[in-house]
This record gives C-alpha cells, sequence and structure tokens, in this order.
C-alpha cells in the first residue's frame, strides 16, 4: 500500500459502486465503514452506498452537509446501510467529505439492526 492514499473511517468518498446482481456499477458517493487499521493493512476498504433517492427505508439515513465536519455534499442525500460492499482503495476517485462522529454512531446502530434481533 506504500505510497497510496489510505482512506479512513467516515470518510465519503467517491468510487465505481457496483449494483447488486454484479453486472455493472455506478459511479457514486460512499461511506467508508472499516477500521483505519484495517484501511492501512488492507488493499480493500468496507463501504456502504450514499444515494440521492430519499425514499423512506428502514436502513437509510440522511445527510445533508451539515451532517459533515469536512466537504460539501451538493444535495441532501441518504446513507444507505443496507447497500455494503468491499473495494480496492485504489479505484476511488477521490475524498469528498467526512461525516460526523455522531452521524457514523447513527449509521453503525442501523448496521447492527440489520444483524441483531
Amino acid at each position: 500500500m506504500s505510497g497510496k492514499a489510505i482512506y479512513k473511517q467516515k470518510d465519503i468518498v467517491l468510487t465505481k459502486f457496483p449494483f447488486s446482481n454484479l453486472t455493472d456499477f455506478k459511479v457514486r458517493p460512499v461511506l467508508v465503514l472499516s477500521k483505519d487499521s484495517y484501511n492501512r493493512k488492507y488493499a480493500d476498504v468496507i463501504v456502504c452506498a450514499i444515494t440521492s433517492n430519499l425514499e423512506e427505508s428502514d436502513y437509510g439515513l440522511t445527510i445533508t452537509t451539515e451532517s459533515l465536519e469536512e466537504g460539501h455534499l451538493k444535495m441532501a442525500s441518504k446513507i444507505r446501510a443496507d447497500a455494503i460492499t468491499n473495494i480496492e482503495q485504489a479505484i476511488i476517485l477521490k475524498k469528498i467529505g467526512k461525516v460526523k462522529q455522531a452521524v457514523f454512531n447513527k449509521v453503525l446502530n442501523r448496521l447492527n439492526s440489520l444483524f441483531v434481533k
């Protein structure tokens, strides 16, 4: 990983994100979920999708620029805790922001509700 950008937990980055049928992808923002020590050790990061589709969902969390400690969002968006994948850090196009800790904690709660009764 030497000489390459290492992305951090809570970063919002722009990358190629696969469709769930794995036949294609879309360039979209994603939230880095994996912890920094993992991101330094491995070439991949674990991410969840961010969408501009604001439909109500049990596992989505609406964010705006006010939800960020760094960066700017062009429009209100929704973090999709139910759309998780791992991607190579090398295919990330750029960092566009970083969510506040309180927002990240809400995402973790949504993730937890996916797996715990």
